[in-house]
């Protein structure tokens, strides 16, 4: 009997232990919220969060954060990691939409190895560093639309290797680089409408031979080559309304089942 009260005892205080352990976790998680957000588990929506890198606070997210959304203003300018201060360098969801975004340093996403989605829609980019998102080999989806890019670098989605959903709609593009998209071999969702681009090269979608939706309406383009397609047989959605399209080759979509 006394080996049983004992074992009972030990019991007892493992799971208070464990009850204490619980709620100094949870305590924790909930203090680690910077005064500009609500938290709720991994998810946080924060406004001006990033308004100014150089004057902000001590406070930090927990490390278990994953989706992110920010309103007011970004600056992304400057040369600092933001967010492994703010230790959230797990990232899988960032969302930075329309927050007066107007430059980004070459290294501002290097620390979000786990980053999946981002959206920069309704921003004031001009342009994109060829390895603005160098470090971020597990992106899937990513918008950068409604912006003013005028020009895309060759290398910009070098190392883009599982980007499935790219949209790039509503900017000042003139021209795709023909080796733009080589190593995005698994994209599957491409939108290009509203920029002013006005050819495109036979080599642009050569590798991406899982493209199932590729619109470019309202653009410039006033020819397409008969081979612009020839690597495209997933294609089911192609849109080119709005161009300067005269005459169309008969043998353009003989791959296009």
């Amino acid at each position: 009997m006394e080996y049983r009260s004992k074992v009972t005892k030990i019991r007892k205080m493992i799971v208070q232990i464990v009850l204490v352990i619980v709620t100094a976790v949870q305590v924790n998680s909930q203090q680690l919220c910077p005064s500009v957000c609500q938290c709720n588990d991994d998810q946080a929506t924060c406004t001006n969060l990033f308004s100014d890198e150089t004057n902000v606070t001590q406070e930090t997210f927990h490390s278990a954060l994953r989706t992110l959304r920010v309103t007011g203003s970004t600056r992304l300018e400057l040369q600092e990691d933001i967010f492994r201060r703010f230790n959230i360098t797990s990232l899988t969801f960032l969302d930075l939409s329309q927050n007066n975004v107007t430059k980004i340093w070459p290294k501002a996403f290097y620390s979000l190895l786990y980053l999946q989605e981002l959206n920069l829609s309704g921003n004031s980019i001009t342009s994109l560093h060829s390895r603005a998102f160098y470090n971020n080999t597990r992106l899937e989806r990513l918008s950068v639309s409604n912006n003013s890019i005028s020009d895309i670098q060759n290398t910009t989605f070098q190392n883009s290797i599982n980007l499935k959903y790219l949209d790039m709609s509503e900017n000042n593009i003139t021209s795709l680089h023909a080796d733009l998209f080589n190593n995005t071999t698994g994209l599957q969702w491409v939108r290009l409408a509203n920029n002013r681009i006005s050819d495109v090269h036979p080599s642009t979608f050569q590798h991406n031979n899982w493209m199932k939706h590729l619109d470019m309406s309202g653009n410039e383009i006033s020819s397409i080559q008969p081979d612009t397609f020839i690597n495209n047989s997933e294609l089911e959605w192609l849109d080119l309304r709005g161009n300067n399209i005269t005459d169309v080759h008969p043998l353009t979509f003989q791959y296009n089942t």
